[in-house]
This record gives structure tokens, C-alpha cells and sequence, in this order.
């Protein structure tokens, strides 16, 4: 996993810029019953001082909430902003190494390489002689190639951003300068870096050319940012947990983590995080037992977040339910690999409301979905890459493999997680699908999570390519349900085989189809007759609550108010 470069880590040790955490939230990756994963958002800003040359961090702006300099002033009062930063490139570059500018930008802006403008969008004029800016949104970076990188050579770059009106709702100017050679990317000036700004006033003549940075650009605290530390909560010695930090997708933003291993299984587990001397606050969870106990617990549901109402209403009915951990089904906070608003959001509702009545934070196991990615995509045999998942591939663990997974909790319960065609094609995990399932064959409780549906209510197409991949593995290997997701209604099925053939004895259970915190969607009249293959089907939001026995698993679906609409049995099947 990358770790957060060091630019953007001496930036969050400015004891100046003031910061806001999101979380924690805890996650299972590893083994349930001696691990636990912490993890929370860090958001810094530092508020712009205007009428002389400072020094910020990159992203400069306002009025959309995902910058690191913040201009509170700017709006009603001028409409540019002046940005310069020296550079120094590697002295040994190949010969096709090209020199890259890659922006967001928020109308228009001017650039300059050592005093020559070298890249121009949406403005006519430049300085303080701008006549016209043509309205762009920063949603997506912009590469502008700028020549052949001479190694060894040091500059300046200056750029120049420009507002359509003095009243423009928002404005953002986020650079990078980028080497680009035999299809790598080597960055000179990252995401995040200190650049020297100027607002408020109009620069002079040389601004272009000047190499000066003026204000702290690198000192660091001498206190360390954040530490953590845990015990067991029945008391005992504190035990400092190493702390990675990593950048949040290409948003400034740093997400901490501490991956506790060499826990005891079935304990309570007491938490704090201090903040440069400062507790920010404790917390508990508790790891799962090592073996089966009578009556153990999870829920599951995917497709978690149109609305905060619905959203807040069911994670706090997770919580009430007391379960030993969430399983996520994707689409959680519909952020579109764009928005990390939507994320900030998510993270905060899970960490305040998805909280055991005793107090304990609920750990979850997460899965991808479309809403996961930019473009929403599902695309089962021609998936994105994982960089279309900025948010998802930064905030969780344990995805280094990308998001498949096979979580084992002792010798009594398995999960496996699957990416139904976001980020992983669905054809090239069928190897890996059915050597996970063989090796949990004495496994008594196993089952499987992914987000597209195989076997649906009608409200969308089925997903074929998983019928066909991954549909007659599940009943190879007797796997005991498999939970679905991304259509916004409740469905289960009867169990089945085959193209949807109901057989009691050998068939699969299908259940879920997602709709956490969404807006439901409409199932037709005769599903019941066009899909013999299903039991139920409901135009509802819900999670389903699974409870273990000795002899069998109880399916239980609900409101964010506790009413269990529907409810199935079924027994061991190993």
C-alpha cells in the first residue's frame, strides 16, 4: 500500500492548519479472531491570508469543500488567484521523458515554465488583463503536456487562475508537474505540495520568474501527529499500535491505520488516539471467538447511501442488532470514485450510529460496487483498472489483491467477497473462486458477497456472466447463501440450480439485492410468475440479520425500525 508522501505529511505536521477526523471505524481484513484494522480520515485546511505573497498547500479554492487552502474571502471579492513553485528535475532521465502538467481547475487558468506561457484553458487575456473565463467544472484531472524534460534542469513554474465572475459559487486550482516516460509517472511537485500563493492583490512584473516560497513550507511538529494505543478493556498495560498514513484517493486528505494483530479471540478490546499530546477520545470493539458460540450474529446489505436519513436510520439499526460484524455489499456511500464528500459522510454516520448498545464499535467487511468507481461502471469481462476506485482502494485494508477476498473466522464460519465486474473481471476469478471454496470444504457455515445480482426481481437484467462463472461453483461446494446486492429491493430466492431450478435439498439461497439507505426501485406485478425462482420480493429498505445455530441459520429481513418482514430457516448443509 502506498504510504502518504512526504510533501503532503510535512503539510499535516503544520501545527497551523487546523484539522477534522472522521471516524474511527474498525474492519475485519484479516483473521477476525486476533485482528482488528482502525482506520480514520484526517481533513486538513488552512484558511488563505490575502494581499501578499504566502505559502499554501495545493488545492487552492473554495465553495466545494475539497481544498487544502481555503480562500473564505475570495467570493464577492476578487476573482484570480497567483500561484509559483520552484522545480528540479532527476539528473538522469530517458530520452523520451516528457514534462506533464496535470490539473483540476475551476474556471480557467494560465501557466508558465520559466516565464513562457506553456499551457492556457478558458481565458482570454492573463494578469490582471483577463477579459472573458469560460465556466469549466474541476470534477476530472487534465493532462497538458509541456516538452521533453531535461534532466537536471531547475525553474520555476507559476500559474494563474482565473474565476468566470467576481461571484462565482465555487473555484479550484489543483496542480501536479508530473514526469511522464516508458509509460510510468514520476512526480516532481505532487498533489497537496506548498506552492507560494497571492491573493487579494496584483503580482509583480517578475512573479513568474521568482523562485522564493515564502513561509513555513516544510517544518514539521516535534510532537508526533497522532498515536494509538490498546489494551484489553478489562484493564492492563496500554500497547502502542503502528500508525500508516496514505492519501485519500487525489484528495489531499490522509487516511490513518492501525492493523492490530496478536489480539485475543472473544475480547474486548479498549482503544484511544492522541493527537499531538491531545486524546482525541476512546473507543472498544472486541475480536471474534475462536470457536463457535450459540446464537452468534451478523448483518449484511449493500447499497448504503442516496439520503443521510436513510442512511443514519439503518446503520443505527445495525447497531441495535448487536451483531459481531457488518457485511457491506457495495455502493456504500455512492461517491463515483469523485465525490469524497459522500465518503466523509459515510464514514462519520457508521463511526457515530453503527455502535453495539453496550457501546462497542461494529467492525465491517467490506465489498465493491459500481458506485465504487468513476463512471459507475459494471463491466464483466472488460473492468476498470483500479485507479477508476480512487476512495475505495485508499480507505480499506487488505486490498492488494484487489477487492476478492476469503475471511475466516476459526474453523466455524467463511466469507468470501467477490468483485462483480468494477474493478476485477468476473471470468478471471473463477480460478481463484473455486480453489477458496475447495479449501473450506470442512467449513460448516460458508458463504459468499458480491454487489450485481446473478438471479434478480426483474428490475434490472440478471448477471449472466456470473450465473454462468461462479453460479455452479456455489453449488459445488455447497455454499449455504449468497448475498447480492445493487438492484434497491429485498429479494430471496428459493433454493436453486442450475438456470434456476428450485431444488431443497442442493439448491442455493440467494437474498439481499440492496437497498440499505437507497431509494427503492419498482418490482414488477407478475415477478412471481416471470422469476418462479424466487420466494419473496419486496419494494423496501432493509438489512438482513443472519443468526448462527448449531443445526442451522436463520434469515431475518428488516426495517430500519426492527419490523422483520420476511424471515427463512435453513439447515447445515455440512
Amino acid at each position: 500500500m502506498a504510504s502518504l508522501s512526504p510533501s503532503l505529511i510535512a503539510i499535516l505536521l503544520l501545527c497551523r492548519a487546523p484539522a477534522a477526523e472522521y471516524g474511527p471505524i474498525c474492519q475485519w481484513h484479516r483473521d477476525p479472531t486476533t485482528t482488528m484494522a482502525i482506520t480514520w480520515i484526517e481533513k486538513v485546511v488552512e484558511e488563505a491570508r490575502t494581499g501578499s505573497w504566502q505559502s499554501g498547500a495545493g488545492g487552492f479554492g473554495y465553495g466545494d469543500d475539497d481544498d487544502r487552502t481555503l480562500f473564505k474571502d475570495m467570493r464577492g471579492n476578487y476573482r484570480s488567484i497567483y500561484i509559483r513553485s520552484p522545480y528540479e528535475l532527476p539528473a538522469d532521465l530517458p530520452d523520451d521523458a516528457e514534462l506533464v502538467l496535470s490539473m483540476r481547475y475551476d474556471d480557467g487558468f494560465v501557466a508558465y515554465l520559466d516565464g513562457r506561457e506553456v499551457a492556457r484553458q478558458g481565458v482570454e487575456g492573463s494578469g490582471n488583463t483577463v477579459q472573458q473565463v469560460t465556466s469549466h467544472e474541476a470534477d476530472a484531472w487534465k493532462a497538458f503536456p509541456l516538452g521533453k524534460a531535461v534532466a537536471g534542469r531547475t525553474g520555476v513554474i507559476a500559474i494563474e487562475g482565473h474565476n468566470t465572475t467576481i461571484d462565482s459559487s465555487d473555484f479550484t486550482l489543483r496542480p501536479r508537474l508530473e514526469i511522464r516516460a516508458g509509460g510510468r509517472t514520476v512526480p516532481v511537485i505532487r498533489e497537496g505540495a506548498r506552492w507560494a500563493y497571492l491573493a487579494g492583490a496584483i503580482p509583480e512584473a517578475e512573479w513568474r520568474t521568482r523562485a522564493d516560497l515564502p513561509g513555513p513550507a516544510n517544518e514539521a511538529a516535534t510532537v508526533a501527529l497522532y498515536e494509538l494505543a490498546h489494551r484489553p478493556a478489562a484493564g492492563g498495560d496500554w500497547t502502542a499500535g503502528r500508525i500508516d498514513s496514505r492519501e485519500l484517493g487525489a484528495t489531499g486528505m490522509a487516511v490513518h491505520s492501525a492493523d492490530l494483530g496478536g489480539l485475543q479471540p472473544g475480547t474486548r478490546h479498549e482503544f484511544r488516539i492522541v493527537r499531538r499530546g491531545e486524546e482525541m477520545g476512546r473507543w472498544e470493539f472486541e475480536t471474534a471467538p475462536a470457536r463457535f458460540e450459540e446464537g452468534m450474529t451478523f448483518v449484511t446489505g449493500g447499497d448504503m447511501y442516496h439520503s443521510r436519513e436513510k442512511l443514519d436510520a439503518m446503520n443505527a439499526r445495525a447497531g441495535r442488532e448487536d451483531p459481531l460484524f457488518a457485511l457491506l455489499g457495495g455502493d456504500l456511500a455512492y461517491g463515483n470514485g469523485l465525490d469524497s464528500d459522500k465518503w466523509l459522510a459515510w464514514v462519520e454516520s457508521w463511526h457515530q450510529l453503527a455502535v453495539a448498545p453496550d457501546g462497542r464499535l461494529i467492525p465491517m467487511v467490506v465489498v465493491i460496487g459500481n458506485h465504487e468507481v468513476k463512471g459507475a461502471k459494471f463491466k464483466p469481462l472488460h473492468a476498470p483498472k483500479r485507479d477508476q476506485s480512487p476512495f475505495f482502494y485508499s480507505l480499506f485494508l487488505g486490498q492488494d489483491q484487489g477487492a476478492r477476498f476469503a475471511l475466516d473466522f476459526g474453523d466455524y464460519l467463511s466469507v468470501i467477497g467477490l468483485d462483480s465486474g468494477h474493478t476485477d473481471d468476473i471470468r478471471r476469478q473463477s480460478g481463484w473462486l473455486a480453489t477458496a471454496l475447495s479449501a473450506r470444504e470442512d467449513v460448516p457455515r460458508l458463504f459468499a458477497c458480491y454487489h450485481r445480482p446473478a438471479w434478480g426481481t426483474g428490475v434490472k437484467d440478471n448477471a449472466a456472466d456470473i450465473q454462468r462463472e461462479w453460479c455452479p461453483l456455489f453449488e459445488r461446494h455447497r455454499v449455504d447463501a449468497v448475498f447480492e446486492n445493487d438492484h434497491h429491493v429485498y429479494k430471496r430466492t428459493h433454493p436453486i440450480v442450475g438456470n434456476g431450478r428450485i431444488d431443497d435439498e442442493d439448491g442455493i439461497l440467494y437474498l439481499g439485492d440492496g437497498s440499505w439507505g437507497v431509494n427503492t426501485r419498482l418490482i414488477p406485478e407478475d415477478w412471481a410468475a416471470k422469476s418462479p425462482y424466487l420466494a419473496e420480493a419486496r419494494s423496501l429498505n432493509h438489512l438482513i440479520k443472519v443468526t448462527l445455530t448449531g443445526t442451522g441459520i436463520d434469515y431475518e429481513a428488516m426495517t430500519a425500525d426492527g419490523k422483520v418482514f420476511d424471515s427463512t430457516r435453513r439447515p447445515l448443509r455440512r
